[in-house]
């Protein structure tokens, strides 16, 4: 399987830098080409003479700044590791690698784009490549990097006779998936000049950021309390040794003592979260990872989010806004996260953000890689779910459908109907027995339905691994 490709920018808020500790150890399924610092709204370095807004610091001022050293130490605590994970996985990039591709990009103040950077340069040479594989960058703080780069692209290439192919190459190539818009980047220059590259607004903040003690109670939840991280991922190791919880003694360089979460043991029962109902915490709960749904859509675990974002991924469901556009009247392309369909702990269904249901996988395959770095023991494998005859069908109203699992050992399967990404809204029977999942189709489907079925593989083994296979049926009558 070819490996998909991708591009951090960040702004090093302390929960970009647990993100960054949780994705290095997915390394080995995803090719990452740049680790950026970039600056945002919340963070940057301060640029002299230069004015903010009335309501904000001044831009001549460092504003919540954590430096930029932090990177090539987490690479260190990486290294420390290194040894372990390529017993799992050779394919684990050397900490060399890494340390090359780490980057500082615009970062003087919320949108600074004023001239080229070492980190804007990697990511236009990224662009410019003729790797013909999609470019995923992700956007865990401002776009200004990205900007400055797609800018400078511009001026280089706009008076020249392929300048219109070159844009329309570039507008497919890149694909954009951002925490929000934490600058006017986006707005102001990309959504002008490219208005076609497609922007993927990846925020879960309550499925996996500050506010996920909001969320329905059940696994997800369950798998975000303290004693799941005092047990699964905290002493595992030198990268997770400072990766940030509740209350866990560490300082935040850089942050006031309102987001001190470490140390500043009364923000546990009075933080700022309390007044819009994010709740109290204990020692160790988990504290955020509100920039991760940009990449965990890129997980191959069987999902097809990235063949149509519509489709649903482990970063949730999304939907393309047919009504936002640029000055110029051109219609964006841009994508906005739905709710789904979850069954809490007490069997209620309610609707809540569609990346909920797969944080109870996230957290138990994040628990096999903690502790892949302390054990050179490749003891646990997640299960590979396939399909016999292949992953769509053009189907009848009416039809009964046989297909055929590809069936391990030690491996428990499930099947459901993915009725919030599927045309068809009223429920569809499906069954397994044994190898052979039956599926009885409704006499009122209608021409060029689509029908989403989803099969889980857990794995019997400490953590329950789980993997995917999404198939799709289209009505053709």
């Amino acid at each position: 399987m070819e490996k998909i490709r991708t591009i951090i920018t960040q702004d090093a808020e302390v929960d970009d830098q647990n993100s960054l500790r949780h994705i290095l150890l997915y390394a080995n399924d995803i090719e990452i080409q740049g680790i950026i610092q970039t600056s945002s709204v919340f963070h940057w370095i301060g640029q002299r003479g230069t004015q903010g807004p009335e309501d904000k610091p001044d831009y001549d001022n460092v504003y919540r700044w954590t430096g930029t050293a932090w990177m090539n130490e987490v690479i260190d605590n990486y290294e420390s590791v290194y040894e372990n994970l390529i017993c799992h996985d050779k394919n684990y990039p050397t900490p060399h690698y890494l340390r090359s591709i780490i980057k500082v990009g615009n970062i003087g103040y919320p949108g600074e784009m004023d001239n080229p950077t070492e980190g804007s340069k990697l990511i236009k040479e990224r662009i410019l490549d003729d790797d013909l594989r999609t470019l995923y960058i992700q956007v865990w703080g401002g776009t200004n990097t990205i900007a400055r780069a797609l800018f400078d692209i511009e001026q280089e290439y706009k008076d020249s006779s392929c300048w219109q192919d070159l844009k329309n190459k570039i507008e497919k190539k890149v694909v954009i998936t951002a925490c929000g818009e934490q600058d006017n980047t986006y707005r102001d220059y990309i959504a002008e000049v490219y208005p076609n590259i497609q922007f993927v607004k990846c925020l879960q903040m309550k499925s996996y950021g500050y506010a996920w003690n909001m969320m329905p109670e059940g696994n997800s939840k369950e798998n975000l309390k303290a004693d799941f991280f005092k047990k699964n991922i905290l002493h595992h190791g030198a990268l997770l040794d400072k990766y940030a919880t509740w209350a866990d003694g560490q300082y935040y360089e850089g942050e006031p003592e309102r987001c001190q979460f470490g140390v500043n043991k009364e923000l546990m029962k009075n933080w700022w979260g309390i007044k819009a109902g994010m709740g109290e915490h204990v020692h160790y709960d988990f504290l955020s990872e509100g920039d991760s749904p940009t990449y965990f859509c890129l997980f191959p675990w069987g999902l097809r989010g990235l063949e149509n974002f519509s489709y649903g991924s482990l970063s949730g469901r999304f939907e393309k806004d047919n009504s936002l556009k640029n000055s110029k009247g051109e219609l964006l392309n841009y994508w906005n996260p739905v709710d789904d369909a979850y069954t809490d702990i007490h069997g209620k269904t309610v609707y809540t953000e569609s990346m909920w249901g797969y944080v109870e996988h996230i957290q138990n395959d994040f628990a096999a890689r903690a502790n892949w770095c302390i054990s050179n023991i490749n003891d646990e494998q997640p299960p590979v779910v396939e399909i016999e005859e292949s992953k769509d069908f053009l189907v009848t109203k009416g039809q009964e459908i046989q297909f055929h699992l590809k069936m391990q050992e030690n491996v428990d399967y499930f099947i459901k109907y993915y009725q919030d990404a599927s045309s068809y809204k009223k429920c569809i029977d499906t069954h397994i027995n044994n190898n052979v999942i039956s599926i009885n189709l409704p006499t009122d489907l209608k021409n060029k339905d689509q029908l989403h079925f989803i099969i889980e593989g857990k794995n019997k083994d400490k953590h329950r691994l789980a993997r995917f296979a999404q198939i799709i049926f289209t009505v053709n009558e």
